[in-house]
């Protein structure tokens, strides 16, 4: 099969796609040149050309999206795939594109948010909301990232159009070589990624206050940038907490996540998340709330709780620093997952099925 990928953002996660795709097909991979250097390492990406084809467009500018819409359009053209797999994100270039196709292929779309998070995100979402409609409308197929969100998604896709596939994990935007393996610290927390307020850092910080007075020995790592730093700053310089405050180069990061013991998403609101993957792809369990599709992606891998839940944050973390055993246990679940149905070469196979289902020719 001819596949042809188009993924002006998420270029991480349609990278590890198109890798495990192209083992049994030919793929074509379109990526946006500042996501794609934000999230791939250059030397993946010089991995990647060899298995794949590779195309790189301008960033999604709000004046660029219908010159980034043809230019897909043109390489689409020239490859001629049996099937056309694009990512929403807040742009109307993929709806532009759709139009520009008009049905010539086989149409996938991977909705990562069907509901976006509050603050920017939803900010986002109320801009681009017509395109996102038009693009869903488009579409053959639309994937989600878990049951729950398929159900979000019925409000506006039929059901029968909806296919559940899993998030895979993420290497930090490593692709053909050795992940490497860190011993972790057995009293580090991890938080990390953009700081908005429903990521509840205000949460973590309480429970902090808890584990502080009970003599729990946390060490809390906050890696980052967001508005919810600058907000909680004093309390950010608690004696137990060191803040890297920007952004991180992705080996920094990956080897500050493998070296932890675990990641913490105090979310008040979510879909899916990238980091859950983050933390899985170094080999490292999560704490979470059970809000949106995240209990879906973390099953026993991780501790869950609900959002909101101060004391059973602090419960869950202390759980993990004083119980050796449940870490392992934990451990054990992330390296089954890596390897089942969070890997992508099974990922791969349960999206190529949907290829087929969506009109494209046989493998």
């Amino acid at each position: 099969m001819r596949i042809a990928l188009i993924a002006t953002h998420h270029a991480d996660y349609a990278a590890s796609l198109a890798a495990a795709l192209a083992e049994e097909h030919e793929v074509l991979l379109v990526l946006s040149r500042r996501n794609c250097t934000r999230q791939i390492r250059p030397e993946s990406l010089e991995w990647l050309r060899s298995r794949v084809t590779v195309r790189i467009v301008p960033h999604h500018l709000a004046p660029l999206q219908p010159l980034i819409a043809l230019l897909c359009a043109r390489h689409i053209a020239r490859f001629r795939p049996d099937v056309v797999h694009v990512q929403e994100h807040p742009t109307r270039s993929m709806a532009q594109l759709s139009m520009l196709l008009r049905g010539r292929f086989p149409f996938v779309t991977t909705v990562h948010d069907p509901k976006p998070h509050s603050g920017n995100d939803a900010r986002a979402a109320r801009t681009f909301q017509r395109a996102y409609a038009r693009l869903r409308a488009a579409s053959d197929r639309v994937i989600v990232h878990g049951a729950s969100l398929a159900q979000q998604l019925g409000d506006t896709v039929r059901q029968d159009r909806i296919a559940v596939i899993p998030h895979g994990v993420l290497h930090f935007g490593r692709h053909g070589g050795a992940v490497p393996q860190d011993h972790p610290r057995r009293d580090r927390l991890i938080f990390f990624g953009r700081v908005e307020a429903y990521k509840g850092l205000e949460e973590l910080l309480d429970a902090n206050d808890i584990w502080q007075a009970n003599g729990v020995q946390v060490d809390l790592l906050i890696a980052g940038t967001g508005p919810e730093i600058t907000r909680l700053a004093d309390r950010l310089r608690a004696p137990n907490i060191t803040l890297m405050h920007g952004r991180i180069e992705q080996d920094v990061l990956e080897r500050l996540v493998a070296g932890s013991a675990a990641a913490v998403l105090p979310y008040r609101d979510a879909t899916q998340s990238g980091v859950i993957a983050s933390a899985f792809g170094a080999g490292r369990p999560v704490i979470a709330t059970r809000v949106g599709a995240l209990a879906e992606a973390v099953e026993d891998a991780g501790l869950m709780i609900p959002p909101r839940d101060v004391t059973a944050l602090a419960e869950a973390g202390a759980r993990l620093i004083t119980e050796p055993a449940l870490l392992e246990t934990l451990e054990a679940a992330v390296g089954k997952r890596r390897e089942g149905d969070l890997s992508w070469t099974d990922i791969a196979r349960r999206t190529a099925a949907l290829y087929v289902e969506a009109g494209a020719g046989g493998a």
